[in-house]
């Protein structure tokens, strides 16, 4: 929490110096946002150097919000100064704040709060995929990635699962598990995409044939190591040669 807090107040004068220069009337203010967050960023620095929390109730007892309203309030102001700071042509300086979703949640997450808005973690956590190339790094992403679809809200997953029935095509649980996969492929490790391919075939069952056909294609392009290419393989073997995998 130290580090979002660290972070917000480096891109949080960007912005803040930006609205200054700028002619642009914005409301609420950048300031505003700021301050909440700050505020917000204080208290659970605060509890957490206290040595007070290691759990959701624990974190209720000190808070005046419940854990998941604290998340979803911090998400919310995060985005409305992401979308200020685009608006001030600082798409670099957006990008950065928006980031700032995935830590902050896996924080709260940790402690037992529900994600119960997972767009802006999701859109984080892809963002930051697409900047790694790094297996190691990719791998510790797949855990970050891991704790959002733990901690998404059970009435989040059935809302995912009655979405799915209905093909939402960007709904965000479908993304999350996508891209997981993805990150797992790239990170090298077959226990890691074992464990995400399953959950595709699980509740993506409508995507899974397409997912590992261009998974495969994919092998050759970018010169996986043997291991990755087998396992691809026999995915792409189970759900695209007329075989299912149950």
């Amino acid at each position: 929490i130290h580090y979002v807090a660290q972070e917000l107040q480096r891109l949080g004068e960007e912005v803040r110096r930006s609205a200054e220069d700028s002619p642009q009337s914005l409301e609420p203010h950048p300031e505003v946002l700021i301050d909440g967050l700050a505020a917000l960023l204080d208290v659970l620095a605060g509890a957490e150097s206290s040595g007070g929390i290691d759990s959701a109730s624990s974190l209720r007892r000190q808070m005046p919000v419940e854990p998941d309203g604290l998340l979803t309030h911090g998400l919310d102001l995060l985005s409305q100064l992401a979308g200020q700071a685009a608006r001030l042509n600082q798409p670099q300086t957006a990008k950065a704040i928006e980031g700032l979703a995935l830590p902050l949640a896996c924080w709260m997450m940790r402690l037992g709060a529900e994600l119960v808005h997972p767009e802006p973690v999701v859109n984080a956590a892809a963002a930051l995929a697409n900047s790694l190339r790094e297996p190691d790094d990719l791998a510790a992403l797949y855990g970050l990635m891991s704790e959002v679809v733990n901690g998404m809200s059970p009435l989040r997953a059935q809302e995912a699962e009655e979405d799915r029935r209905g093909r939402t095509v960007n709904r965000p649980w479908r993304v999350l598990l996508l891209n997981r996969a993805i990150v797992a492929t790239r990170s090298h490790r077959t226990p890691l995409m074992m464990e995400a391919f399953q959950a595709v075939c699980e509740h993506l069952p409508e995507d899974a044939p397409a997912f590992f056909r261009e998974g495969l294609g994919q092998m050759e392009a970018l010169n996986y190591p043997q291991p990755v290419r087998d396992l691809m393989d026999r995915y792409y073997s189970l759900w695209c040669t007329g075989q299912r995998l149950h």
